[in-house]
Protein backbone atom coordinates (compact mmCIF):
# COMPACT_ATOMS: atom_id res chain seq x y z
CA UNK A 1 0.00 0.00 0.00
CA UNK A 2 1.17 3.33 -0.50
CA UNK A 3 2.03 6.09 1.45
CA UNK A 4 2.24 9.90 1.69
CA UNK A 5 5.97 9.49 2.39
CA UNK A 6 6.34 6.60 -0.36
CA UNK A 7 4.09 8.68 -2.96
CA UNK A 8 6.50 11.89 -2.20
CA UNK A 9 9.59 10.08 -2.94
CA UNK A 10 8.46 9.29 -6.22
CA UNK A 11 6.97 13.01 -6.95
CA UNK A 12 10.86 13.64 -5.87
CA UNK A 13 12.82 12.19 -8.33
CA UNK A 14 9.86 12.07 -11.16
CA UNK A 15 9.65 15.81 -10.82
CA UNK A 16 13.05 16.77 -11.82
CA UNK A 17 12.62 14.87 -15.28
CA UNK A 18 16.18 13.08 -15.23
CA UNK A 19 17.66 11.40 -18.33
CA UNK A 20 17.06 8.11 -16.84
CA UNK A 21 13.79 7.93 -15.56
CA UNK A 22 10.28 8.11 -17.06
CA UNK A 23 8.46 11.47 -17.54
CA UNK A 24 6.22 12.83 -15.20
CA UNK A 25 2.88 13.17 -16.60
CA UNK A 26 0.94 14.43 -13.51
CA UNK A 27 0.43 13.20 -10.28
CA UNK A 28 -2.78 13.35 -7.46
CA UNK A 29 -1.47 13.96 -3.88
CA UNK A 30 -5.42 13.08 -2.95
CA UNK A 31 -5.40 9.10 -4.50
CA UNK A 32 -1.47 9.22 -3.74
CA UNK A 33 -1.33 8.49 -7.54
CA UNK A 34 1.84 9.00 -10.18
CA UNK A 35 1.35 8.73 -13.78
CA UNK A 36 4.40 8.18 -15.62
CA UNK A 37 5.41 7.94 -19.73
CA UNK A 38 5.22 4.99 -20.98
CA UNK A 39 8.93 3.64 -21.96
CA UNK A 40 8.81 0.59 -24.23
CA UNK A 41 11.18 -1.42 -22.37
CA UNK A 42 11.72 -4.43 -20.42
CA UNK A 43 12.97 -5.08 -16.83
CA UNK A 44 16.33 -6.12 -16.17
CA UNK A 45 15.18 -9.30 -14.74
CA UNK A 46 13.47 -10.63 -18.14
CA UNK A 47 16.98 -10.84 -20.10
CA UNK A 48 19.02 -14.32 -19.72
CA UNK A 49 21.62 -13.82 -16.77
CA UNK A 50 24.47 -13.81 -19.34
CA UNK A 51 23.04 -10.98 -21.12
CA UNK A 52 21.96 -8.97 -17.76
CA UNK A 53 26.11 -8.17 -17.01
CA UNK A 54 26.86 -6.08 -20.40
CA UNK A 55 24.74 -3.67 -18.13
CA UNK A 56 26.43 -3.52 -15.16
CA UNK A 57 28.85 -0.88 -15.49
CA UNK A 58 25.94 1.52 -16.58
CA UNK A 59 23.51 0.66 -14.50
CA UNK A 60 26.05 1.66 -11.44
CA UNK A 61 26.62 4.85 -13.01
CA UNK A 62 23.18 5.78 -13.26
CA UNK A 63 22.67 4.37 -9.62
CA UNK A 64 25.47 6.82 -8.52
CA UNK A 65 24.42 9.46 -10.58
CA UNK A 66 21.08 9.58 -9.10
CA UNK A 67 22.55 9.84 -5.50
CA UNK A 68 24.23 12.97 -6.87
CA UNK A 69 21.60 14.53 -8.84
CA UNK A 70 19.15 13.67 -5.71
CA UNK A 71 21.29 13.86 -2.63
CA UNK A 72 19.24 10.15 -2.02
CA UNK A 73 19.83 6.15 -2.50
CA UNK A 74 17.54 4.17 -4.44
CA UNK A 75 16.53 1.58 -1.75
CA UNK A 76 14.71 -1.08 -3.85
CA UNK A 77 17.15 -1.28 -6.10
CA UNK A 78 16.90 -4.87 -8.11
CA UNK A 79 17.01 -5.96 -11.27
CA UNK A 80 13.16 -5.11 -11.80
CA UNK A 81 13.16 -1.56 -11.07
CA UNK A 82 16.15 -1.21 -13.73
CA UNK A 83 14.28 -1.38 -17.65
CA UNK A 84 16.32 -1.41 -20.31
CA UNK A 85 15.33 -0.50 -24.05
CA UNK A 86 16.61 -3.41 -26.38
CA UNK A 87 16.82 -0.97 -29.71
CA UNK A 88 18.71 1.97 -28.01
CA UNK A 89 20.70 0.65 -25.57
CA UNK A 90 19.32 2.92 -23.44
CA UNK A 91 18.74 2.54 -18.92
CA UNK A 92 15.95 3.59 -16.71
CA UNK A 93 15.52 2.83 -13.09
CA UNK A 94 11.86 3.03 -11.66
CA UNK A 95 10.35 2.94 -8.26
CA UNK A 96 11.96 5.18 -6.30
CA UNK A 97 9.23 5.15 -3.45
CA UNK A 98 11.90 3.82 -1.21
CA UNK A 99 14.14 6.27 -0.93
CA UNK A 100 16.90 6.69 2.42
CA UNK A 101 19.45 9.71 2.80
CA UNK A 102 21.82 7.22 4.30
CA UNK A 103 24.02 4.67 2.88
CA UNK A 104 23.80 2.66 6.20
CA UNK A 105 20.10 2.16 5.79
CA UNK A 106 19.96 0.33 2.60
CA UNK A 107 18.53 -2.72 2.41
CA UNK A 108 19.76 -6.16 2.13
CA UNK A 109 18.10 -6.45 -0.90
CA UNK A 110 19.29 -3.47 -2.32
CA UNK A 111 23.23 -4.15 -1.04
CA UNK A 112 23.36 -7.56 -2.51
CA UNK A 113 22.42 -6.37 -5.91
CA UNK A 114 25.08 -3.07 -5.65
CA UNK A 115 27.51 -5.50 -4.47
CA UNK A 116 26.43 -7.96 -7.65
CA UNK A 117 27.05 -5.00 -9.89
CA UNK A 118 30.90 -4.38 -8.48
CA UNK A 119 31.73 -7.81 -8.68
CA UNK A 120 34.27 -8.54 -11.85
CA UNK A 121 32.94 -12.15 -12.22
CA UNK A 122 29.45 -11.85 -11.30
CA UNK A 123 28.24 -15.14 -13.04
CA UNK A 124 29.40 -18.63 -12.64
CA UNK A 125 28.12 -21.36 -14.79
CA UNK A 126 25.23 -19.04 -15.86
CA UNK A 127 24.10 -18.25 -11.91
CA UNK A 128 25.12 -15.46 -9.88
CA UNK A 129 28.28 -15.65 -7.31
Amino acid sequence: MRTLKSFNNELLVYSLYLPYTPKLISSDEKNLKIKISYVCCKALSQFPVKERVKYYPAIKKLYNRLHKDTGYYHNDFHEKNVIVNEKTGKIYLIDFSSLKKDKADLSQATLNFLKRLNNKNPIVHGRYT
